[in-house]
């Protein structure tokens, strides 16, 4: 028992580490405060979701943005406000107002024939700190697997 307890802690601490790297990062890097990161990584996860079948690498999907109809894939498929606040377990007015921030620095766009989505200029301030996010990933699991606890972890069970 002691053993997985070790494991579990050292997995807390790098994930915690995770976690404050992003926060700061989410900040400096793309000038907003977390909670608007996270709806900004909501409606960039459904656009991703709906947009990947289509391409296999970052700047393919963001190139199929830019010449897609996007119309075409959002008509049946659209984001709201209301489910982003239903996703996230949030206020629908709090999502409302801090979506109303991200389209005022054009960070996200919405209308009601397509619901939210992300713009160009997501893609210019995601896409450095995403491919930080990434290393900051890696490093995280290289960690666990350096303390042995990412085998640990990968085996837990409920």
């Amino acid at each position: 028992m002691k053993k997985n307890l070790e494991a579990y802690s050292e997995t807390l601490f790098h994930l915690i580490n995770f976690r404050n790297r992003q926060f700061k990062e989410s900040r400096s890097m793309i000038g907003i405060d977390y909670e608007s990161f996270v709806i900004l990584s909501t409606i960039g996860s459904h656009y991703l979701v709906h947009n990947t079948k289509q391409a296999s690498d970052w700047d393919a999907v963001w190139e199929n943005t830019r010449q897609i109809k996007v119309g075409e894939i959002y008509n049946k498929k659209k984001l709201t406000i209301f489910a982003v606040a239903s996703i996230l377990e949030m206020a629908k007015e709090t999502v409302r107002r801090k979506i109303d921030i991200l389209k005022k620095k054009k960070l996200v766009s919405y209308t009601t024939k397509l619901g939210l989505l992300p713009t160009e200029k997501s893609e210019i301030l995601i896409k450095p700190f995403a491919t930080k996010e990434l290393m900051s990933l890696a490093k995280f699991l290289q960690a666990l697997k350096k303390h042995k606890s990412l085998d640990e972890l990968l085996n837990l069970k409920e």
